[in-house]
């Protein structure tokens, strides 16, 4: 039997990764307390597109953090 890797849910898209056992399918945010799949931590390089404001707003909200300045483009950045 193989060994169990941990699986986490993506808090933009919400799609399962795998982190540890050395697979790293995703990237931790601290300073938004966050845990991203790949495709959406590459995706949003330049700033969360605008249809992931209302989750990245509510999640900030419901874990007390405040909302960052916007970039350049008016997004939130990564």
């Amino acid at each position: 039997m193989g060994e169990l890797k941990p699986m986490f849910s993506c808090d933009l898209c919400g799609s399962k990764f795998r982190m540890g056992g050395g697979q790293y399918e995703g990237h931790v945010l601290s300073h938004y307390n966050m845990s991203l799949c790949g495709p959406c931590y590459a995706g949003n390089w330049d700033g969360f597109a605008p249809h992931y404001e209302p989750i990245l707003e509510r999640h900030l909200a419901a874990n007390g953090i405040t909302l960052p300045q916007r970039n350049s483009k008016g997004w939130y950045p990564r």
